[in-house]
């Protein structure tokens, strides 16, 4: 989607608020026109540009492809890649402010409208999707400007935002989550932009969904660190409606009218991007080169076989170089002329092409597991491990089920392209698998093992959420040879750092939470609900 973007060098002054700045209201302006078209801000358009800068961003993909990834161990890397996290975290601290400046206009606008009752669907909107995009800022950062933020137009008191704890952000959004999604109505007096909403098409029954089903990922992700406000959360969410059977919640080229360019660039830049051999024993049966062993379909939705059409998974772990160029555009019309230096499997090359696979922000899937998890651990209702087998049988067959048809849906996917969806048949056979099946015999610890298992294989597109669950969990899929070499280059890494001109311009409040910490020793970390 093409933006507006600020031609200024006030950074912090618009997106934070946190710098010395002139000429506030002229950038303030500039900042807030809306990001299509129209040249004044009005509500839909900044609603919609808020919608927009949920496209993940060029650097934010690429320290995913060299970092996140093998953190996450749902792929390794090859070769000693120098790229650096610090951009991601530069990208990432300026979308969200940038975003945040229009959120609070919009509440603005809203607020001081003579029509402010009829806008009560857009509010309860924007703040599902404000509460998101925080959640995602807090998971990836900890404490951070929040409450003080995105205010530079109030005057110079609020150039240098304080930061919130990450405590009080979670219970806060938590909070707002349950207060939209109840004051969500179909009421006819409701002003609506219909189908110019750009992401559930003004759908008022799937935002429903969409709150409470981040309301009950939140709420779990906090549990360990906050039992007693956390079960509150998630006996109320399961109660409500939530995300089910084919509701996926992302944004598609199609839809939100982004174009996606960074995605393929990032796997370009990402070139050392490798299969691993944690995500493949999740996969496969065996070893054989062939694919013999592969059981579960994801398998070549996710990954591919090297240049000689062998799957050859790297070991997780183990310092090793590749070459070839598997990432390369010439694949189009040669699918197999993958660089004759490649020797490892690769990820999929139809993920960095394909800009039409959406960026997902929550599955169908992952609130299935979510709910498994609730009632494996006993929150939010007494612990019951058939319910939570029924829920995470369920997930499986959804994930399966949606992977497929994404593949199946592409326009540029050309081998390995599934045909049609599992029987139901097949379906039992995966569930039946040791690798899979679910035990309600089994201990809590191994029932839970397996949830997290397979949430994180349905994550293999989201990254930093796979993060967020093995920090929170400390139990998805992790290999345990060279497990030092591991931990010294990807296990340490607990956060990313704060953007480089917060530690410029905001320096004081920064070292009021980092206790003047050095960077390096920083982001090693953990956040507050990272307990384990």
């Amino acid at each position: 989607m093409k933006r507006k973007y600020l031609k200024t060098l006030l950074y912090s002054s618009l997106f934070l608020g946190t710098a010395i700045v002139t000429s506030c209201t002229k950038d303030f302006d500039e900042m807030n026109a809306p990001w299509k078209d129209a040249q004044t801000a009005d509500i839909k358009s900044l609603f919609n540009g808020v919608v927009a800068s949920m496209e993940l961003g060029a650097q934010e993909q690429a320290t995913s492809n060299t970092w996140i990834y093998p953190i996450t161990q749902l792929a390794t890397t090859v070769g000693n890649s120098a790229y650096s996290r610090q951009n991601a975290a530069n990208e990432l601290w300026e979308n969200y402010y940038r975003a945040l400046i229009s959120i609070r206009l919009t509440e603005k606008l809203i607020n001081e409208s003579p029509d402010k009752a009829k806008y009560q669907n857009l509010q309860a909107m924007l703040t599902i999707l404000k509460a998101y995009k925080t959640f995602k800022m807090t998971d990836i950062f900890g404490d951070i400007p929040y409450t003080e933020a995105g205010k530079a137009d109030q005057g110079p008191n609020n150039y240098r935002a304080a930061f919130d704890s990450q405590k009080s952000i979670y219970e806060s959004l938590l909070n707002d989550l349950k207060t939209a999604v109840a004051s969500l109505t179909s009421s006819s007096d409701q002003i609506s932009i219909g189908a110019s909403e750009s992401l559930l098409n003004s759908d008022i029954a799937l935002w429903k969904k969409f709150g409470n089903s981040l309301r009950l990922r939140y709420a779990l992700r906090m549990s360990d660190a906050n039992g007693t406000v956390a079960a509150t959360h998630v006996q109320e969410a399961l109660a409500l409606p939530l995300l089910e059977n084919i509701e996926n919640i992302g944004l598609t080229p199609a839809v939100q009218n982004f174009t996606g360019e960074w995605r393929e660039w990032s796997f370009h830049a990402g070139i050392y991007l490798r299969m691993g051999s944690t995500a493949w024993e999740m996969l496969s049966n065996n070893n054989n080169k062939d694919g013999s062993g592969i059981f579960d379909p994801r398998a070549k939705i996710f990954l591919e076989t090297n240049a000689k059409n062998e799957w050859a998974p790297k070991p997780q772990n183990v310092a090793m170089s590749d070459g070839g160029e598997p990432y390369n555009r010439r694949r189009d019309d040669d699918w197999s002329d993958k660089g004759a230096g490649n020797l490892l499997s690769n990820v999929n090359y139809y993920f960095g092409r394909d800009k039409n696979i959406p960026e997902l922000i929550i599955t169908a899937a992952e609130v299935y597991f979510l709910k498994a998890e609730a009632a494996a651990k006993g929150i939010g209702s007494s612990a019951n491990l058939a319910a939570a087998k029924t829920e995470y049988e369920n997930g499986v067959k959804s994930s399966i089920n949606f992977w497929t048809t994404m593949a199946m849906k592409s326009v540029v996917w050309k081998e390995n392209k599934p045909t049609s969806l599992p029987s139901g048949a097949q379906l039992n056979t995966i569930l039946a698998n040791p690798k899979v099946a679910f035990s309600t015999s089994a201990s809590t610890t191994n029932a839970l093992k397996l949830i997290y298992a397979q949430r994180w294989l349905d994550n293999f597109r989201q990254p930093y959420e796979a993060w967020s669950l093995l920090r929170q969990t400390d139990a998805t899929p992790k290999a345990t040879l060279s497990d030092n070499l591991y931990e010294n280059d990807f296990g340490i890494i607990k956060r990313l750092n704060y953007a480089e001109k917060e530690y410029q311009y905001n320096l004081d409040n920064v070292n009021a939470v980092t206790k003047k910490m050095d960077i390096n020793d920083w982001q090693k970390t953990r956040v507050w609900w990272d307990v384990k």
